[in-house]
């Protein structure tokens, strides 16, 4: 399939794949020979669990190394001894992330909790509290 129709079916842009390919995320594609990407089938494939991976949170670097250790994972039979450590680097990874989201989620109900205060005071609902010692001004 060419490289507009990839997008399309991936839901993503024509340059997002391009970028994806700059980058060594996705495999550049055999060419036709008027020069037209030729993708197959697994493209659509790994371009949806770079998508998945973005969703969830991992990196660009992190999605590389999840897209390598995905490949590990799901080869035959033949390589079950390598997929515990494959599996257990994954689960490195994801715990990495799954931390990180919960400092960011501390961090976010944090401003959230400070910004309602700030909105409370501002319509006048609350006294203002002194930013230095916390007390709250008459």
């Amino acid at each position: 399939m060419r490289i507009g129709e990839l997008a399309k079916r991936a839901g993503v842009s024509v340059q997002t794949l391009r970028f994806y390919e700059r980058e060594g995320l996705l495999a550049k594609p055999a060419r036709t020979r008027s020069g037209y990407r030729a993708y197959e089938p697994r493209d659509l494939e790994s371009v949806r669990l770079i998508r998945s991976c973005q969703e969830i949170g991992f990196t660009l670097r992190e999605v590389r190394e999840v897209a390598g250790l995905h490949r590990v994972l799901a080869l035959p039979g033949r390589a079950a001894s390598l997929k515990p450590a494959a599996q257990a680097k994954l689960l490195t990874a994801a715990d990495r992330r799954l931390a990180l989201i919960d400092e960011k989620l501390r961090t976010l109900t944090q401003m959230r909790a400070d910004m309602a205060a700030l909105v409370a005071t501002l319509r006048g609902h609350e006294r203002p509290v002194c930013p230095v010692s916390g007390v709250r001004v008459a």
